[in-house]
């Protein structure tokens, strides 16, 4: 006899698509009956078939509803998770937000900023900035107790010349005084005005850059 593997769709034996699964294997249980009452009828009385081979079918059905069963609260939970991650990411809206992020916007003539922090006191912290295709256009070394610390860039390459606007990224490589790496992370604030639910998770937009909500580090009211 068949195993259930082989006439169960992949739609029945993959963990999405509860609803679609649950009726194939609706439709395929009343096959492996239909099969198996057929085989009954026609099985030699001399050589019965085997009980503990259509033991082991049914298990396999009651095993994949279960697995169909457990996928389906699963997603709905996710569905859960994710209306209540879209209603908290409209609270961002109009409020003042900090999150970590290495990307920056830059208007012709404005300044980028950033905010950097260092785990421990650094001897040597080199801030890189690239551009969206990954080229170097600023670069600045130098010493900074551990903590939070604003950095503004004007604008201005290496070369003295004034970047076009766009988007720019922050990199930071910091030693300690015996020159083993120091911990930095670096982050953006600003008012985010809309929120993309085209992604998912969705995600906050500021100063034209994505953020997500898992890498909000603070939100403060304006109006506190």
């Amino acid at each position: 006899m068949e195993g259930v593997s082989s006439i169960l769709p992949s739609s029945a034996q993959s963990t999405s698509g509860s609803a679609t699964a649950q009726q194939s294997l609706n439709k395929n249980f009343d096959l492996f009956l239909s099969l198996l009452t057929t085989q009954l009828q026609n099985q030699d009385p001399l050589d019965p078939t085997d009980t503990s081979e259509m033991t082991a079918q049914l298990v396999q059905f009651s095993s994949v509803e279960q697995t169909i069963a457990t996928n389906s609260k699963l997603e709905e939970l996710i569905a859960l998770t994710q209306s209540q991650s879209s209603g908290r990411a409209v609270e961002y809206i109009g409020k003042t937000v900090e999150a970590l992020a290495s990307a920056q916007k830059l208007e012709d003539g404005g300044t980028a900023n950033w905010r950097y922090s260092l785990a421990e006191d650094a001897s040597e912290v080199v801030l890189t900035i690239a551009d969206s295709k990954g080229a170097a256009v600023y670069s600045e070394t130098l010493t900074a107790k551990a903590g939070t610390h604003d950095f503004a860039w004007n604008g201005k390459t290496s070369d003295g010349d004034d970047a076009a606007g766009g988007t720019y990224f922050l990199t930071l490589q910091a030693k300690d005084a015996a020159g083993e790496p120091v911990q930095t992370d670096t982050r953006i604030s600003g008012i985010p005005t809309e929120v993309d639910f085209t992604t998912n998770p969705p995600v906050l937009i500021i100063n034209s850059i994505p953020v997500s909500l898992s890498d909000v580090t603070s939100v403060k009211s304006n109006g506190a």
